[in-house]
Order: structure tokens, then sequence, then C-alpha cells
């Protein structure tokens, strides 16, 4: 019987959250919220269905927790005047604040990973995690399997 991959990845997330969870708390934040936060800070400004993708957020979700930010100062949301039906987000300045004041004790985090599994196998994961992840935009043709209800295909 072979391991589960979608077990094993859910198990190293817990694991690397792990060393984040505790930063995350202290800042009162969710790690949906933080997805959002970091986001924000690194494009500026994203339509909600960019962000929902970017932070692997399904879009009801991202609907509360946009407006718990914005309902905390950290967001603002807003409708261009040539398309209504559009939404963007952006971070306000508390909440640009408070990002620049986590990354610090995110980056501490990241530098404890580091030196328990080592720089060299970091490189590696994150290399062969996006390889992997890569496949979503490449799915291979020739397998079999019946894959989700949305028509996307998946090998086991």
């Amino acid at each position: 019987m072979h391991e589960s991959l979608t077990i094993t990845l859910l198990q190293a997330r817990e694991t690397a959250m792990g060393f984040f969870r505790p930063i995350l708390n202290r800042h009162n934040l969710t790690e949906q919220q933080w997805r959002i936060i970091r986001i924000l800070a690194q494009y500026r400004s994203l339509d909600f269905h960019a962000i929902a993708r970017e932070a692997c957020i399904l879009r009801p979700s991202l609907t509360g927790i946009l407006t718990r930010l914005e309902r905390d100062g950290l967001v603002f949301r807003l409708k261009p005047l040539n398309d209504q039906r559009k939404l963007f987000a952006s971070l306000t300045p508390q909440g640009a604040a408070l990002y620049q004041h986590a990354c610090s004790e995110i980056e501490e985090g990241y530098q404890q990973i580091e030196q328990q599994f080592g720089q060299e196998k970091m490189t590696q994961l994150k290399a062969l995690l996006l390889e992997f992840n890569a496949l979503a935009k490449n799915p291979p043709a020739d397998t079999d399997d019946q894959g989700p209800a949305d028509g996307r295909r998946i090998r086991r």
C-alpha cells in the first residue's frame, strides 16, 4: 500500500505551521488572514478572484475574511468606477505596518526551520514543491483516472 501523498503533505503543512501559529496568534491573526495580508503586501492591490486563487481560499470564505480584515482596519475594498462587478482589496497603512512588524518574527520561524532541517534540504524541498505545483498548470493527459467533478484529471 502506498503512503498517501495528500496526507503526508497535510502533515508537513501542520509541521511548518507549528513554527508560525504562535506568531499569528500573538498578532490576533488567523492563517487565512495572514495569507491575504501577505499577498496584498506583495501585490499592493488585487481583485477578489486573484486573492482567492493566490491564498488558496474559497471565494465564499474569502468574503467573510475580508469583511473581518476591513472591520479591523487592516484592509480596504474598492470597486473600480468603470466595472462595478469587480472588487479589489488593498492593505491600509495599519495593515501594512502589521505586515512589516510580523515579518521579522515570521523570518525567525523560517530560520528555526532551516536550522533544524538544513538549508540545502529547504532549497531542495522548495524546488520540488514548485515543480510539483507546476503539474496543476500542465496536468498529464494520458491518465485513465477519473478526475474531480470540475473536470480536472488527477493521478494517484
